[in-house]
Formats: C-alpha cells, structure tokens, sequence
C-alpha cells in the first residue's frame, strides 16, 4: 500500500483534517510502529564496518539502526549476548575483536523523521499504521477531535504493534510450526 491510499484510507475516518496533518500522522505512526516492534528487518548490504577495529560503526543500509537483530561472524550467525553486546544504536562492543572489518547480518531499522520504510513494511502493516494515525488525528484539538474513537483506535495502534513484535520474534516467519508425528506403534 502505498502513502496515497494510505492517506485516503485514513481520510474516510477524519474527512475535514488536512492532507499534511494526515501524511504527518502516518509517518509518526510508521516510525513508532518499526521502533517499537521491530517491523523492519533488513539484511542487505553489511551491517556493521571497521568490526576489526577500536571503533566499530552500526550502519544501517537505509533508514535509522535500532537493533542488531544478529550478525555473522566466522560463518556462523550469533546473537545479542554471545559474541557481542550492544549498547546503544549505534555502539556496539565485540567480547573478542572479529578478524574481519565488514559484517554482514540482520539490522533492525526505523525511518528517518520525515520518512516512511519500505513498501513492503508498509503493506504488511498498513492497518495498523492507519489506525495509529487515525488514533493521533483524532485526539488533535480540532473539530473532529473524537476521544473516545481515539481511544479505540490507540487500542487497535497498540495490538497491531504487539503483532508485529510477535511476527518479529518468531523470525518474520510466515505460517505455522510444523511437526513430525509420533509413530503409532
């Protein structure tokens, strides 16, 4: 989805607000909702550069770093904790100094102000993106100010994010876990 129909999919809750206002709301609600749910895993380009040296920098290919969600390192993906801890977004401190300079691994980001993530976030999560503007709308100061739709709507914001942080757990993963089923006899 992208922001137009996003912004007139909102626009049919709060008809008489602004298109700017609308636009403005969405990109809040996008950058909350990526912050706090880890809604956009990106594993292209190298996460992080100079590893092998004193100063080791977090750069995230598009976007804000939040989270290094893992890194590989000698081959093999590692987690927060095992060969690595991070600090802050953008500090990170290796337990042993890796052998290589560029490391490869999975980053995730939020927007930058002002910006939206990618088209596939926004897809994915447009129901909730729409619903946290629509909750942010409505509780302006304006004519259509509406607190107890906002409040229905911050609920809704507020599960679409656990979703996420649950799709974002189980490794952005689509479908069920499958079993092998016990032999009978």
């Amino acid at each position: 989805m992208t922001l137009d129909e996003l912004m007139a999919d909102v626009a049919l809750e709060v008809p008489d607000a602004p298109r700017a206002s609308i636009r403005d709301m969405i990109r809040w609600a996008a950058r909350e909702l990526c912050t706090e749910a880890d809604a956009w895993v990106t594993e292209e380009g190298p996460v992080i550069y100079g590893a092998d040296s004193d100063y080791p920098a977090i750069v995230a290919p598009a976007g804000e770093p939040l989270r290094i969600v893992s890194l590989t390192l000698g081959g093999r993906e590692v987690g927060q904790g095992d060969q690595f801890e991070q600090r802050s977004p953008t500090d990170i401190h290796f337990y042993r100094q890796p052998g290589e300079s560029v490391v490869n691994g999975r980053l995730a980001c939020r927007p930058r102000p002002g910006e939206m993530p990618p088209d596939a976030v926004t897809s994915r999560w447009a129901s909730a993106i729409g619903d946290g503007a629509r909750w942010r709308l409505l509780l302006l100061p304006q004519p259509w100010r509406n607190p107890e739709l906002a409040s229905y709507y911050q609920q809704r914001f507020l599960a679409g994010i656990a979703d996420a942080r649950q799709h974002s757990r189980l490794g952005h993963a689509r479908g069920g876990a499958r079993v092998m089923m016990r032999r009978f006899i």
